[in-house]
């Protein structure tokens, strides 16, 4: 990497926590302000379900923003991972953490408990000439409506907020080696690949084995599917589960548009696509649902920290309301309903 890549991408990190400190301690009435410090005026933002598309400043700040402040008391932005990079010529930051406020009024549907809430977040930004003119945002739309007490799929995993990583340097703000980013995208990239190669028999036919800490490797999932542990935790719980719901399933074409992206700094990468994967659900039993014969497209963002020359940690995210209304269920309606029944 060239030292004027390395400075734009470490001037682009700096930009990025700078941004999120000052939302920390900004009102509501300055944060259009704020945000016009960061975002181009017509930044265009993703967020997952049930966000739509976003245009300009003033629209992202009045549909996420302000009812994002107004619900959820004193809230505050704690990243643990926070990586940057080029990917096809384009200017990346990736982070994740967790928002965590009081839940103090109804946000989207869902009902405030009046207590400590975390919001599992992964953002992604495109950086251009020192201000963000594309984002997406993932939220764990599953673990608020599970904090509000309402759990709506049985899971197989163990339903927790996933903790900051083992090794506490997540957030990159030091040099890393050249040669240790390769290592890690390189086995990243050998492990999605073995995960490819699956025979539609035999799990062993993915090779994971040689890409993780078998014994030890922690898988932290999404709300419906939760967090494992070793190897075969993640087979049981994840792997089979969805194997057998989407046996065709695959990784999206990637196309040179900005919608896919991977990143790797020291022992730290990231893969991120909106949408990433596709697949047919004709298996049961995910989620506790039956086969539907639909199509889908699964929007997910995955951090992963490499130990030595294995995968210790990975961090997931998926646009779960999305797949559920792909496959005819709307979380919301859903959610509502069991409002009205607890009444």
């Amino acid at each position: 990497m060239t030292a004027d890549l390395e400075h734009k991408k470490t001037a682009n990190k700096i930009l990025i926590t700078s941004f999120f400190k000052e939302m920390n301690k900004t009102k509501i009435a300055d944060v259009n302000n704020v945000l016009e410090t960061y975002f181009d005026e017509n930044v265009i933002v993703n967020i997952t379900s049930p966000f739509e598309e976003l245009t300009g400043i003033k629209e992202f700040n009045n549909s996420f923003w302000t009812p994002l402040l107004n619900s959820f008391t004193a809230i505050e932005n704690h990243p643990y991972i926070l990586l940057g990079g080029d990917y096809e010529e384009r200017s990346y930051v990736s982070c994740t953490g967790n928002f965590i406020g009081t839940f103090t009024k109804d946000w989207l549907g869902i009902p405030a408990n009046q207590q400590p809430t975390w919001l599992r977040y992964a953002v992604h930004f495109m950086m251009e000439d020192k201000k963000i003119i594309k984002a997406w945002f993932f939220f764990d739309m599953l673990d608020v409506i599970r904090q509000a007490g309402f759990n709506l799929f049985p899971n197989k995993g163990v339903e927790l907020i996933p903790p900051a990583p083992m090794t506490g340097d997540g957030i990159i703000n030091y040099n890393t080696d050249p040669i240790e980013d390769k290592k890690t995208i390189d086995l990243t990239n050998a492990m999605l690949n073995g995960l490819g190669s699956y025979d539609g028999k035999t799990l062993n036919s993915m090779g994971q084995e040689r890409f993780w800490d078998v014994e030890n490797m922690m898988w932290y999932g999404p709300s419906g599917i939760g967090t494992t542990r070793g190897l075969k935790g993640f087979q049981k719980n994840h792997q089979i589960p969805f194997i057998t719901a989407f046996p065709d399933r695959g990784i999206t074409i990637k196309k040179e548009e900005d919608y896919f992206t991977q990143i790797a700094e020291g022992n730290y990468s990231c893969d991120f696509g909106f949408p990433a994967m596709y697949g047919s659900h004709n298996g049961d039993g995910w989620l506790g649902l039956k086969a539907t014969g639909k199509k889908i497209t699964l929007r997910v963002v995955d951090y992963w920290r490499r130990e030595d020359d294995r995968l210790r940690e990975n961090w997931v995210f998926i646009d779960m309301p999305h797949v559920l209304k792909q496959l005819g269920i709307d979380v919301f309606e859903l959610l509502n309903k069991e409002k009205q029944n607890n009444n």
